[in-house]
C-alpha cells in the first residue's frame, strides 16, 4: 500500500469516527431524562429521609448587647410536596419532637426567657396561642394578685422544644436567686397529654417522657402552690416535689466550691494545662452563679451573697465581698491562661471588659486603678496581663496606660 493510499484510509477513519462521536453527543443529548420517583422509594428509606431532612437547625445570633440568642429552623417546606409526603413527615416529626407550651400573663417573660436565659423560642404570640401540638403546658400565675383566665394568657403564650426546657427551669433557678421571695407568690399547673392521641384513646405520654418533662422543675423551690394535671405517673409527680423540697445550696458552699475549683484550676496553671485550667476557672464562675458562655457573662444571685457567712473558710466575712474577690482573682487568671495560649485577643476581651467596668465605677479615669478596691492586687494583675496583651496585639498606647495603671 502506497503512503497516498495510508493518508486516505486514515482521513477516512478519522471521518468515521468523528461521525460516530457527533451521533453518540447528538444520542445523548436527545435522550430524556426521567425525573426521580421519590414516592416509589420503600418506605423505610423515605422515613430515613424524612429524619434527615426534619431536624431543627441550632443558630446562635449575638446581639448589639453581646448576647447571644439562640433559635431554630428547620425545613417545613417538605410538608408542601403532596398529600402523601405531608403525612409521611409529619408522623416522623411528631414521633421525633416533644414540645412544651409556657403560658404567664406577664409579656416581660418571653424577652427574659429568651435573652437572659437564652431559651430559643419555637413561636411566640398568637402562633402559640394557635398551636396544640405540645405534651405539656405549663402555667405560671400569681392568684393572690391576678386571677388567671385564658383572655389572661393570649399572645402571651411560647413554645419550647423539650430539649430546652432545662434551660428555662435553669433561668427560673437564677431568677429566684435574683429576686428572694418571688417564687413564695408564683403557682405552677403542669397539665400532660399526648397531643397525638385520638379522643377515644387511652395513650398516655411514654413514662420516660414524662420524666424528661417533669424533672426539670425540681430546681425551682419555694413555689406557693404546685400542680399536676392530666394522665400521668404518681411517683414522677411526687419525685419533682420531693426534689423541688431540697433547699438551695448555701452562699456559703457556693463560695467555699467556687474557691475550690479556683484552686483546682491554679493547679493546672502551674502544670502547663492551660485548657483545663480555663475550664475549671469557667466552672468556678459558675459555683457562685455567674454564667460565661463564650463572651456573654450573666450575674446572677447579687442579693443572695448579701448576708454576713457563718462557718467555712470565710465565716464572719460579708458574702458580697467574698464574691467580688474570688471574681477578681478569676478574671486575673483566665487572661493568663489566655496569654500562656498565646490567644491574646482573648485575655483582651476579658481584661478589658473587667477594666471597663472598673473605669465606669472610678469615675473613667484611665490611669489610676482602684487602689481602694477590694483585691486590689488582683486588679493591678488584671491592669499588667491585659497591657500585655495589648503589646503583643501592637496597641502600644493602650499597653503603656495599662501598665502604668498597674504599676501604682
Amino acid at each position: 500500500m502506497s503512503s497516498t493510499d495510508t493518508q486516505v484510509d486514515d482521513a477516512n477513519i478519522s471521518s468515521t469516527t468523528a461521525e460516530a462521536d457527533d451521533a453518540d453527543t447528538t444520542m445523548i443529548y436527545q435522550m430524556p431524562i426521567a425525573p426521580f420517583r421519590f414516592l416509589d422509594l420503600p418506605g423505610e428509606i423515605r422515613e430515613h429521609i424524612y429524619r434527615d431532612v426534619l431536624p431543627f437547625t441550632l443558630h446562635k445570633n449575638i446581639l448589639d448587647t453581646g448576647h447571644s440568642h439562640d433559635s431554630y429552623t428547620f425545613a417545613s417546606n417538605i410538608f408542601l410536596v403532596n398529600k402523601q409526603v405531608y403525612y409521611e413527615a409529619r408522623k416522623v416529626f411528631q414521633r421525633d419532637n416533644v414540645f412544651v407550651r409556657i403560658e404567664t400573663p406577664w409579656p416581660e417573660a418571653q424577652q427574659h426567657v429568651s435573652v437572659e436565659g437564652n431559651v430559643p423560642l419555637l413561636c411566640t404570640g398568637e402562633q402559640a396561642d394557635r398551636f396544640k401540638g405540645f405534651h405539656m403546658a405549663v402555667v405560671i400565675d400569681a392568684p393572690q394578685f391576678i386571677v388567671s383566665n385564658d383572655d389572661e394568657f393570649a399572645g402571651r403564650r411560647f413554645v419550647v422544644r423539650l430539649e430546652d426546657l432545662e434551660k428555662f427551669c435553669k433561668m427560673w433557678y437564677y431568677s429566684d436567686l435574683s429576686h428572694p421571695g418571688l417564687n413564695g407568690h408564683l403557682r405552677l399547673t403542669l397539665k400532660l397529654k399526648n397531643p397525638h392521641a385520638l379522643d377515644f384513646e387511652d395513650n398516655p405520654i411514654p413514662k420516660a417522657t414524662q420524666t424528661k418533662l417533669l424533672e426539670p422543675f425540681g430546681r425551682v423551690k419555694g413555689l406557693y402552690d404546685v400542680r399536676v394535671q392530666g394522665e400521668h405517673f404518681p411517683s414522677l409527680a411526687k419525685a419533682m416535689k420531693d426534689a423541688m423540697e431540697v433547699p438551695y445550696a448555701s452562699p456559703e458552699e457556693c463560695l467555699n466550691n467556687c474557691t475550690k475549683l479556683k484552686d483546682a484550676g491554679n493547679a493546672a496553671l502551674q502544670k502547663n494545662d492551660y485548657q483545663s485550667a480555663l475550664d475549671l476557672y469557667i466552672r468556678a464562675f459558675a459555683a457562685m452563679h455567674i454564667i460565661c458562655v463564650g463572651h456573654h457573662r450573666s450575674i446572677w444571685g447579687d442579693a443572695y451573697f448579701e448576708k454576713q457567712l457563718v462557718g467555712g473558710p470565710y465565716d464572719g466575712q460579708y458574702g458580697h465581698v467574698v464574691r467580688l474577690i474570688l471574681r477578681v482573682r478569676l478574671v486575673a487568671n483566665v487572661i493568663l491562661a489566655y496569654l500562656k495560649l498565646e490567644d491574646f485577643h482573648e485575655a483582651h476581651f476579658w481584661g478589658m471588659r473587667s477594666i471597663d467596668l472598673m473605669r465606669d465605677a472610678n469615675g473613667g479615669d484611665d490611669e489610676e486603678p482602684m487602689t481602694g478596691f477590694a483585691a486590689s492586687a488582683e486588679v493591678g494583675k488584671i491592669y499588667y496581663r491585659t497591657g500585655l496583651a495589648c503589646r503583643k496585639l501592637g496597641d502600644r498606647l493602650e499597653a503603656r496606660k495599662l501598665l502604668f495603671a498597674a504599676s501604682k
